[in-house]
C-alpha cells in the first residue's frame, strides 16, 4: 500500500523541510526511564563496560601531561587516548571479556600489521586516516563518547576550552593510584609504545598488568575504584549502594543478571529506597510500552486503511479494539472497571512483548488497554509512595514520568465508558506525537512525525514498534566482576559475600 518513505522523500517547495528522520521514542516518554534509572545507578553508563577504564584514562591524561611538560608532543592527546583503545582491544582479544572497545575492529581483523607481526596502532588508530580504516570514527575515541560523562562525573576530568582534557585532583589521585598498582618498566614500557605507535607481539604478555580485568584487590586503585563505586555519592544518595546490595542478594539467590529488574518488581520493599526505585522503573517502563503498542496499531491502521480520513482511522480503531474487549462492561465507567482488571502486572507485561513480537497490534492494544487500568489501579494503591519517590528524586517534571503519565492517559477519563475512554486516548496519543516530533525538530529541520495529515487524509511515514530501555544493569555486573565481586563463574565470591554480611552495619 502507498507510504511515504523515510529513504526518499524529495523536497516539494521552498518551504519544504530537509525530510524525515527515524527515532527510537516515538511518544516522547523513555526519558522518564533513563533518569529514573540514572538516579539509581549514577556514574556508569550502558556504554562504560569497564571500571578500569575510569583509572586508565586518568593515568593516561596524566602521562601525557607530563610527557608534554618535558618537551611538547607530536602525538595529539586524542590520538595518544585512541592508540591505548585500540592497543587494549588488542590486549584483551579472546579472553572472553565483553564490552572492551574496539573488539568489533578486532573481530574483522582490519588492524595493520608489520612485517614482523607487530601492530603498528597508527594505521588503525589515528583519527587522521580514512575512516574505513580506523576503529573509531569519533575523534576523541571511545572515551569522548562513551566515559567522558562519567568522568565529570566523579570529577575526575574536565574538558578545557581548547577542546584539550584535564585531569582534576581526584583524577590525578586516581592515576597515582595506577602507578602504584603497576610496576614502573611496564607502564613505561606501555606509554612509548603508544608514542612510537609499534606494539610487539611479545610485549602483550609484558603488559597483561594493565588488562581491564587485571585489577589487584586490596591495591591503592581498587580501594579508589571500589569507593567511588559502593560508597554514597557526593549528593549522599545511597541508592547505587543500595542497588548493588540487591544485586548481588539476587545474584546469590540464583536470579539471573536480566531478570533483576523483573524480579526486584515482584520483590519491591519499600524500606529500601533502591527496592522501591526498580519497582517505580518498572511501572514506568510497562507504562510507556502499553503507549507504544496503541501507538503501534494506528499506524499499521494507516497503512491497512489506505491512508484513510482521521475519523474512520479513529473510529475503525476503536471498533476492531471493543471486539477485543467485549469481557468488558460497556456501560461502566472506567472508575468501576478498574475492579475488574487484575492482571498481574508482570506477566501481563511479558504477555504484552510476546503478542507484539508475533505483531498482532489489535490484540496487543487491547491487552494494553487492560494494563493501562491496572496500572492506574496500582499507582491508587501506591500513590503516596510513588509521588514521594518522584519528588525526592527531582522526577517529577519528566515527561511521561510514572505519575503524570498514568494521569494524562488514564487518570482523566476515570469517569468515562470504555467507548469514550477509546474515543479520546487514541486522539490524545496521536496529538501528544505530533507535539514530540514538532518539538524534536531543532534547527535542523529533520522531521520526525511517523504519519502525516494532509488534506483530511493520514499517510504513513514510519512504522515504529514499542521497546524498552537498558537500565546499566550488564555494565554494573561487569564493573562487580572486575572489581571481583563476581567470579568468572558467575557466582558471588567472598568480598562480596563479606559486603552482604556487612552491608547496614558500618
Amino acid at each position: 500500500m502507498p507510504q511515504y518513505k523515510t529513504n526518499n522523500i524529495t523536497d516539494v517547495y521552498w518551504a519544504s523541510n530537509e525530510g524525515f528522520k527515524s527515532g527510537r521514542d516515538p511518544m516522547g516518554i523513555q526519558n522518564s526511564s533513563v533518569a529514573t534509572y540514572s538516579v539509581l545507578l549514577p556514574g556508569l553508563t550502558n556504554l562504560t563496560g569497564h571500571i578500569r577504564y575510569y583509572s586508565l584514562y586518568c593515568w593516561l591524561l596524566d602521562e601525557y601531561d607530563r610527557l608534554d611538560k618535558k618537551s611538547p608532543q607530536k602525538v595529539h592527546q586524542y590520538n595518544f587516548i585512541r592508540r591505548f583503545e585500540l592497543a587494549m582491544a588488542i590486549l584483551m582479544y579472546g579472553k572472553g571479556v565483553r564490552a572492551v572497545v574496539g573488539t568489533n575492529y578486532i573481530d574483522s581483523q582490519k588492524e595493520t600489521r608489520l612485517d614482523d607481526g607487530s601492530y603498528y596502532l597508527p594505521d588503525g588508530a589515528d583519527y587522521e586516516v580514512s575512516i574505513d580504516k580506523r576503529y573509531w570514527s569519533l575523534r576523541t575515541g571511545a572515551f569522548g563518547q562513551y566515559y567522558l560523562g562519567s568522568l565529570i562525573f566523579y570529577e575526575l576530568v574536565k574538558l578545557e576550552q581548547d577542546m584539550r582534557f584535564y585531569l582534576l585532583e581526584k583524577g590525578k589521585v586516581l592515576a597515582s593510584d595506577v602507578r602504584e598498582s603497576v610496576d614502573e618498566q611496564t607502564r613505561n614500557n606501555f606509554v612509548n609504545c603508544l608514542l612510537t605507535g609499534i606494539l610487539r607481539t611479545e610485549q602483550l604478555v609484558e603488559f597483561r598488568p594493565l588488562m581491564l580485568n587485571r585489577i589487584i584487590v586490596g591495591s591503592p586503585e581498587w580501594e579508589t575504584l571500589n569507593n567511588m563505586l559502593i560508597k554514597p555519592d557526593s549528593c549522599k544518595s545511597t541508592l547505587r549502594r543500595e542497588t548493588i546490595f540487591l544485586f548481588l542478594k539476587d545474584i546469590e539467590s540464583g536470579v539471573i543478571v536480566d531478570d533483576f529488574v523483573k524480579h526486584r518488581f515482584t520483590h519491591v520493599n519499600k524500606d529500601i529506597n533502591a527496592s522501591f526505585g526498580w519497582y517505580f522503573y518498572h511501572l514506568c517502563e510497562v507504562l510507556h510500552y502499553c503507549i507504544e503498542s496503541i501507538f503501534s496499531l494506528l499506524l499499521s491502521e494507516i497503512d491497512n486503511l489506505n491512508n484513510p480520513a482521521v475519523p474512520t482511522l479513529l473510529q475503525e480503531t476503536k471498533k476492531s479494539l471493543l471486539l477485543r474487549l467485549d469481557d468488558l462492561d460497556k456501560a461502566k465507567p472506567i472508575s468501576q472497571l478498574k475492579e475488574q482488571v487484575t492482571q498481574d502486572i508482570g506477566n501481563a507485561f511479558e504477555d504484552l512483548k510476546n503478542i507484539i513480537k508475533k505483531r498482532d497490534y489489535v490484540e496487543a492494544s487491547a491487552l494494553a488497554i487492560r494494563l493501562l487500568i491496572r496500572l492506574y489501579k496500582e499507582y491508587e494503591s501506591n500513590k503516596e509512595d510513588i509521588d514521594r519517590f518522584e519528588v525526592n528524586n527531582n522526577l517529577s517534571q519528566q515527561r511521561g514520568i510514572f505519575g503524570q503519565g498514568i494521569k494524562l492517559y488514564v487518570g482523566h477519563y476515570l469517569d468515562n465508558t470504555i467507548e469514550i475512554f477509546l474515543d479520546k486516548l487514541l486522539p490524545n496519543i496521536m496529538n501528544q506525537h505530533i507535539f514530540v516530533a514538532l518539538r524534536k525538530t531543532g534547527t535542523n529541520n529533520d522531521d520526525l512525525r511517523k504519519f502525516i495529515n494532509e488534506d483530511g487524509r493520514v499517510y504513513l511515514v514510519e512504522m515504529r514498534y514499542p521497546s524498552e530501555t537498558t537500565p546499566r544493569i550488564n555494565s554494573l555486573f561487569n564493573f562487580l566482576q572486575d572489581l571481583k565481586y563476581i567470579g568468572n563463574d558467575n557466582q558471588l565470591t567472598d568480598l562480596a559475600k563479606d559486603f552482604i554480611e556487612t552491608y547496614g552495619k558500618e
